[in-house]
């Protein structure tokens, strides 16, 4: 089954809404970057104070609160994203991570930035490598979203390493099987981190999801394919034109991505 909707209201793979004409998934406003709740600006803290999430109520610290106090919790914010991202990843038999992760992230489920990214990441580049090997992939797929799920929103300015990039090394984790026992398994992850991480630095700007998102699904396609001595990376475009510009406020003029770069 390929990822493309078809032409009723709501896709039955991905639960996309989209436009009976063109059968393209509508990007909308939930890709912005304010409050989930009252669209308010989000305000970011150097230091971290307790609140109780808006939906479920727990009370935890947190570095991130709307200008009107209106606190969403990870697990909150990204449980409908993560069912988005499992959905897609099992059922597409797509082997260009780029292509699965662009049709996810136009769902609306998907903000424009969180941390459902972190585990978008892994999944995707698990599924497509299992697609192009042609080999089952179920549980290695719910593996990664379990693992890249665990890794909070703010990792990059807030711990010095952008959960994307660290779900680069969670797929190489997962697909190599290595543990904390496996010294070659165990380096491999933390090269392809350590490679994705310093692309993401070299980027610069201020946080994007989605352009972290491409800049690991990149790194990641290329170590895998060295890796295993595959064309995979070489057989797929790379070049991705950004529809987030609008509702990113901090977008970098000079991030590659950009439709107008």
């Amino acid at each position: 089954m390929d990822i493309a909707c078809n032409d009723s209201l709501n896709c039955d793979v991905c639960r996309t809404k989209t436009d009976s004409e063109t059968s393209i998934p509508l990007i909308v406003e939930n890709n912005r970057t304010d409050c989930l709740i009252c669209k308010a600006e989000v305000e970011y803290l150097d230091k971290a104070i307790r609140e109780k999430c808006y939906y479920c109520g727990v009370e935890e610290e947190t570095y991130f609160i709307c200008k009107n106090f209106h606190y969403v919790c990870n697990k909150c914010h990204s449980r409908e994203a993560l069912e988005i991202i499992e959905n897609i990843c099992l059922s597409t038999d797509q082997d260009d991570p780029f292509a699965i992760a662009e049709r996810i992230m136009e769902h609306p489920a998907i903000h424009m930035h969180g941390p459902e990214h972190h585990a978008l990441v892994p999944a995707v580049l698990v599924a497509a490598y299992k697609n192009y090997r042609g080999l089952k992939k179920e549980t290695a797929v719910l593996e990664a979203i379990k693992r890249g799920k665990t890794v909070p929103g703010g990792y990059c300015g807030l711990y010095g390493a952008c959960g994307a990039g660290i779900g680069v090394g969670i797929a190489i984790c997962v697909l190599l099987k290595a543990t904390p026992m496996t010294p070659s398994e165990r380096s491999d992850a933390n090269w392809a981190t350590s490679d994705t991480l310093n692309s993401i630095a070299n980027a610069g700007g201020a946080r994007c999801c989605k352009k972290a998102v491409r800049i690991s699904l990149e790194e990641g396609m290329s170590y895998l394919s060295e890796r295993f001595d595959l064309d995979w990376y070489e057989k797929t475009a790379t070049a991705i034109k950004c529809n987030y510009t609008q509702y990113n406020k901090e977008c970098d003029r000079n991030c590659r991505y950009r439709d107008d770069a």
